[in-house]
């Protein structure tokens, strides 16, 4: 960003948007950051030794009223969204999409035009994240089909809305900038983000407290024998500076880390990094192949354009989590 004294971050409790928080006030931002209830006092213990963070209470950003929040306010850094399976469809949906309108005409009433939204790579293809293994390469000018009824269908998985609501709420926010031409957006689409949490935040709930992170969790906790996990879209970043990107107009940008993270090869790294957790890693029998050729995702806009392109590797990243896990779970006693 070119110099705004204050960034308002919403979601700034959260996984990535503690490190967003922590990462602005390293620059020498000032920062308000909203949370609510018992996060907002994780927040101010984590941050308020610091002059320049404030905490700011916000119950509802889906409806409520931003104006206090963003009040002196030079530039937004937008996280705050529902995770996967924590609300019924519906709610995720207008959580996700009105929560978005909801920061983006405030800023407009507020006279604020630099904004970032931290969306997904999974808006750029459909919700079934099939493509995944299509052989493709993915990049800013693709999109995900979907729609609200598609959403709503019955039996639809907690990833497949998840995975919906932010292509629609991306889409919905692009729409509300075509309108507002002042407004100077930029959306960062990383994957899967991984790493080692924010000490007192994004862990001091348990494991529903650990975003993405949950994922690398799997890999050690469950029964003894258990298979190995379904694999997911493999493609990872370790959290990147996701507030970056706010000096170029109109602009999408995909962020992932090099190589990929497969459940299989994760589980052999742990093996032979960290023997004293084989007994809770699982089985490596019977484990299916890919279902087809893997995907590339194409980060050259990131790296020209944003300058991103030092990030932690695979492995790097996989034992770096595991080892923040293990230390979290002495908190959850």
């Amino acid at each position: 960003m070119s110099n705004p004294t204050i960034v308002l971050v919403t979601g700034a409790s959260g996984f990535i948007g503690a490190h967003v928080t922590a990462q602005l006030l390293d620059a020498g931002y000032y920062v308000k950051g909203t949370a609510r209830g018992v996060k907002l006092q994780r927040l101010q213990a984590v941050f308020g030794s610091n002059k320049r963070f404030e905490a700011v209470e916000l119950d509802n950003i889906v409806s409520g009223d931003l104006a206090q929040a963003m009040s002196g306010v030079d530039a937004i850094v937008h996280l705050a969204s529902p995770l996967a399976g924590r609300q019924a469809p519906e709610d995720a949906l207008n959580s996700a999409i009105e929560g978005t309108l909801n920061v983006l005409r405030h800023a407009v009433k507020a006279g604020i035009s630099k904004i970032v939204v931290t969306s997904s790579w999974a808006t750029t293809l459909n919700p079934s994240l099939a493509a995944t293994f299509a052989g493709v390469t993915f990049t800013e000018k693709d999109w995900g089909n979907t729609s609200r009824e598609d959403l709503l269908t019955e039996g639809r998985t907690p990833l497949y809305v998840y995975c919906g609501t932010k292509i629609l709420a991306e889409l919905a926010g692009w729409e509300f900038a075509t309108q507002h031409r002042d407004l100077d957006l930029a959306t960062i689409n990383p994957p899967f983000v991984y790493g080692r949490p924010i000490d007192g935040l994004s862990t001091g709930g348990g494991i529903t407290s650990l975003g993405s992170n949950a994922l690398i969790y799997q890999l050690i906790a469950g029964e003894p024998g258990r298979p190995l996990p379904f694999q997911l879209p493999p493609y990872y970043c370790n959290l990147p500076k996701l507030s970056a990107g706010a000096d170029v107009r109109d602009k999408r940008f995909i962020v992932a880390g090099p190589g990929v993270l497969l459940w299989a090869d994760a589980v052999k790294v742990v093996q032979e990094e960290r023997p004293t957790l084989r007994g809770r890693l699982p089985s490596m029998e019977n484990a299916s192949p890919l279902p087809g050729p893997l995907s590339k995702v194409d980060t050259t806009r990131a790296r020209d354009i944003l300058g991103m392109k030092d990030y932690v590797d695979w492995k790097d990243t996989l034992l770096e989590t595991i080892d923040a896990l293990i230390e979290a779970e002495k908190s959850w006693e």
